[in-house]
C-alpha cells in the first residue's frame, strides 16, 4: 500500500479511526470480582485491496460482579510516533436468562498524542454487547460509536461526528487463557475516507477487519 503522510489533525483523526475504532473488543463479559486479565490483539481493517496489521495490548480486572475497567496501549501506533491509549468500563445491564442473550454496555475514551508536534485528541466511545454464554464458550455480537468532537477541522471536509461501528466474535474462556476471534465492520453507511483521498471499498460499505485476541487469566 502506497505510504501515506499525515498532516497532524487529519492523521491523528484517521489513525484514530483505525487503531482506536477498529480494535477488537477488550473485554465482552464482565469478569469474576478481583480478577485481573491481560492480553494482546492481532488484526486489522481491510483498506484498499491491503490489510492493515494492529498489535495492543491491554488489562482488565473485575471491580464487582457487574462491572470490569479495561485500558489498552496500541503499540501499531508507536511506529507512527503517536501515542495511543483507550480506556473504558463495561457494566452488565440484564444477566442471561435462558435464550435472552446478557446485555452489557461500555464506554470510554481513546487518547492519542502525537510525538512530532505534540497534537492531542480524545475520542470518547461507547456501545453495547450481547452475549450468550455455553459452559466455556461466548459468541457475542455489538455495536460500537466511536465520537470525533473534532470532525470539523479535518481536510476538505471529510471529517464525520460518529463512526459506528459492528461486530461480532466468539470468546474460550479457560481455567488460565481466554482465546478470541472477533469480525469488525467500521463505518457501514459511509466509504471509508483517510486524508486527501476517498479509499474504494465494496459498494463504499466502511472497511472490515478480522482480530484474534489472547489473554492470560490472574486471580
Amino acid at each position: 500500500m502506497q505510504k501515506l503522510h499525515f498532516p497532524p489533525i487529519a492523521g491523528l483523526a484517521f489513525m484514530a479511526i483505525l487503531f482506536s475504532a477498529c480494535n477488537a473488543s477488550r473485554i465482552v463479559s464482565p469478569l469474576d470480582p478481583g480478577e485481573w486479565r491481560v492480553g494482546a490483539a492481532l488484526g486489522g481493517p481491510t483498506v484498499n485491496t491491503s490489510r492493515l496489521p494492529l498489535i495492543s495490548m491491554y488489562a482488565a480486572h473485575g471491580r464487582n460482579e457487574h462491572s470490569s475497567d479495561y485500558a489498552g496501549l496500541s503499540l501499531s501506533s508507536l511506529g507512527f510516533q503517536t501515542i495511543q491509549v483507550d480506556a473504558g468500563r463495561l457494566h452488565r445491564l440484564l444477566p442471561q436468562q435462558g435464550l435472552r442473550p446478557e446485555l452489557n454496555a461500555n464506554i470510554g475514551g481513546n487518547l492519542m498524542v502525537g510525538l512530532r508536534d505534540g497534537a492531542t485528541r480524545v475520542y470518547p466511545h461507547l456501545g453495547n454487547q450481547l452475549v450468550w454464554s455455553h459452559h466455556h464458550w461466548l459468541p457475542y455480537i455489538g455495536h460500537e460509536m466511536w465520537i470525533d468532537p473534532t470532525y470539523r477541522l479535518v481536510d476538505n471536509q471529510k471529517g464525520s461526528l460518529l463512526h459506528p461501528s459492528l461486530h461480532s466474535g466468539l470468546r474460550y474462556v479457560g481455567k488460565r487463557f481466554e482465546f478470541g476471534v472477533e469480525a469488525k465492520w467500521l463505518n457501514p453507511t459511509r466509504s471509508f475516507v483517510i486524508p486527501q483521498q476517498t479509499v474504494p471499498t465494496f459498494l463504499g460499505t466502511g472497511a472490515k477487519g478480522l482480530y484474534f485476541t489472547l489473554a492470560l487469566r490472574l486471580p
